[in-house]
């Protein structure tokens, strides 16, 4: 008997999964809030009480995540966050850079191979798009290749770089906005996912024309002014609440999809239709784990427009907050609390609008760029000849025609003196010759903090010929002839405001709890790869094991 008792609990030992190697959730959910600074959460999360509060309260909060590299931009953020990798690494070291071969500005998810594939079927095929420029593969391509295809990848967003990069070079469902209906493309498939379609004509953006955009509580409970110093709102937007949903002229021009996308209507949106695919395609009730990835892009058009004080961002954050409670209660009913694990973060925060900093007596302002190039050809045109001989500055990154730079380079005077004029320029902290990032850094010379983030976004063939480091407060802009140029505001830089972001892991497979780790958001896709078992061996990010329970 006693033999017979061990033999029995010897088979259920093995019929159940043990305790040290649970099942594998049935979906891996990423959140990705465009523009969402750290300091959003203590400033303004006291008035969430929905989908925000329980995912700060219930989940896995990393409280000093942080983005360690220069480029803090949306496309450079997303390919972090969905390889586990740097810019260094996966080569995504801006939102476009300049090409060295054609002699032009590449958008990082451009694809010349792909067409559009538009869900409305009323509009010619335009350019397609991809995460091809990616030089390493996703979480989500790393989970279909390990599941044979069986785990579906699914992406959403209203821009076309953040479902792409969240996708990889695959996926069975990668939708953005484009052209004022949803799209995604032949790389990804060559024809609309018919159960999105239906969703999309039951649902269509046009529902929201003429819907005012007021905000949702008191304005005595909002802090700050609501129309903030150099706020620089849409062109028939006031910089005070209502904002309407449609021209003056009461007609649905282009401008309605312009006001819509910097609404918390556009989110809203994208989070049901979130919600819808999780239905329409059974996620995570597969044989093998899904993939979701949400990228809510309303944030970040807002908050370049009106800027972190702004009533704007507050209601949008409340709005956020039930957009996300929405978003749990689909996947606690459908996919069950228990099955799946979600993910929240930023692809990078977002300045205080300079004017109102130096208001209060920062240091703080605006960089033309075309200022900048402009100096720099009047250095070179002392040497050359009368010329253009800059190609064009990218936030940071600083480009010359072809050819242009070795020679530039080959003259050590010029080089410096090309380097003196544009360090002494006011709001610029550092000029990089991108050569010294190229080489490894000498032990015996000490490095700041903005040359290793600068090491950190490099890479060679695309970053620029020079790499300009703003002063803190300030930002780039470019020169639109307006009493103030440039958005209200912007990011790109490697300071705290820019590189902090929230980051939490919540789910059954989680941890609760607050944990102030050194780490940032390329340490998602590897702690994802250790709780789904799916092997990524490109990451280079660490395994956050204060979100993993104890074994």
């Amino acid at each position: 008997m006693t033999r017979l008792v061990a033999l029995v609990v010897a088979l259920l030992a093995v019929a159940r999964p043990s305790a040290a190697e649970p099942a594998p959730p049935k979906l891996v959910v990423i959140v990705v809030v465009d523009q969402m600074r750290r300091e959003y959460v203590d400033e303004y999360g006291g008035r969430w009480t929905k989908g925000l509060r329980r995912i700060f309260d219930e989940g896995a909060w990393f409280t000093e995540a942080a983005y360690p590299y220069l480029t803090t931009l949306t496309c450079s953020g997303h390919a972090t966050i969905a390889t586990g990798t740097l810019p260094s690494t996966h080569g995504i070291i801006n939102n476009q850079w300049w090409d060295r071969d054609s002699q032009q500005l590449v958008s990082c998810s451009a694809d010349p191979t792909s067409q559009e594939v538009p869900y409305d079927g009323n509009r010619q095929r335009g350019p397609g798009g991809s995460a091809r420029l990616l030089k390493v593969p996703t979480f989500a391509s790393a989970l279909s290749e390990a599941t044979h295809g069986q785990g579906r990848v699914v992406t959403v967003s209203l821009k076309r770089a953040s479902a792409t990069m969240l996708a990889g070079q695959k996926g069975d469902v990668v939708l953005w906005i484009q052209g004022g209906g949803l799209s995604s493309s032949t790389t990804y498939a060559q024809s609309p996912e018919p159960s999105i379609v239906r969703y999309l004509n039951a649902h269509p953006v046009l529902d929201d024309f003429g819907r005012v955009w007021d905000r949702g509580g008191k304005a005595k409970d909002y802090k700050y002014a609501d129309d903030g110093m150099a706020e620089k709102p849409p062109s028939e937007w006031d910089a005070t609440f209502p904002h309407l949903m449609q021209p003056r002229s009461g007609k649905p021009t282009t401008f309605f999809y312009e006001a819509w996308a910097e609404s918390p209507f556009a989110d809203a949106y994208i989070g049901r239709l979130a919600g819808a695919t999780i239905d329409s395609l059974k996620l995570g009730r597969g044989p093998a784990t899904d993939y979701l990835a949400v990228s809510l892009s309303s944030l970040d058009i807002v908050g370049h427009d009106f800027g972190p004080r702004s009533h704007e961002i507050q209601d949008m954050l409340l709005r956020l907050d039930d957009t996300l409670g929405d978003l749990l209660d689909t996947l606690d009913k459908k996919v069950g609390r228990d099955n799946y694990v979600l993910a929240l973060t930023a692809d990078h925060g977002v300045a205080t609008i300079p004017e109102q900093l130096a208001a209060e007596g920062t240091d703080a302002g605006r960089l033309k760029m075309t200022n900048l190039m402009t100096l720099a050809d009047a250095v070179v045109s002392k040497k050359f000849g009368a010329g253009r001989w800059v190609a064009i500055e990218a936030y940071t990154e600083f480009y010359f025609r072809a050819g242009i730079f070795d020679r530039i380079a080959a003259d050590p005077e010029l080089l410096a003196e090309v380097i003196l004029v544009l360090s002494a320029q006011p709001g610029v902290k550092e000029v990089i010759d991108g050569r010294r990032l190229a080489a490894p850094p000498d032990p015996t010379v000490p490095e700041d903090s903005e040359m290793t983030a600068a090491r950190k976004s490099y890479v060679a063939g695309r970053s620029g010929d020079l790499v300009i480091i703003e002063k803190p407060n300030w930002i780039f802009v470019s020169e639109d002839k307006t009493l103030i140029p440039g958005n209200a505001t912007t990011h790109g830089s490697p300071y705290p405001y820019d590189q902090r972001v929230p980051l939490v892991f919540l789910g059954d497979h989680i941890a609760k709890g607050h944990f102030a780790d050194t780490c940032s958001p390329a340490d998602i896709a590897p702690t994802l790869s250790r709780i789904t078992g799916v092997p990524l061996p490109t990451a280079t990010g660490q395994v956050l094991k204060g979100a993993l329970p104890p074994q």
